[in-house]
């Protein structure tokens, strides 16, 4: 499995919106996130469906 840390931002790689990695068990990674009401949401995901957010730096 694809070591994620507790806290990194990952994005499913089909897109959405940016979730917090809250932990792992046997398969999958532990996901939580708001929507755009601000509602929170919990799933778990399988690594090869996610990707590390890196946010690229702004140019002035």
């Amino acid at each position: 499995m694809t070591q994620f840390e507790i806290g990194q931002i990952v994005r499913l790689k089909s897109g959405g919106p940016k979730m917090t990695i809250k932990g792992a068990d046997e398969d999958a990674w532990a996901c939580q996130w708001f929507d755009r009401n601000g509602k929170i949401h919990n799933d778990s995901f399988p690594a090869s469906m996610l990707d590390l957010f890196v946010m690229r730096p702004r140019e002035d």
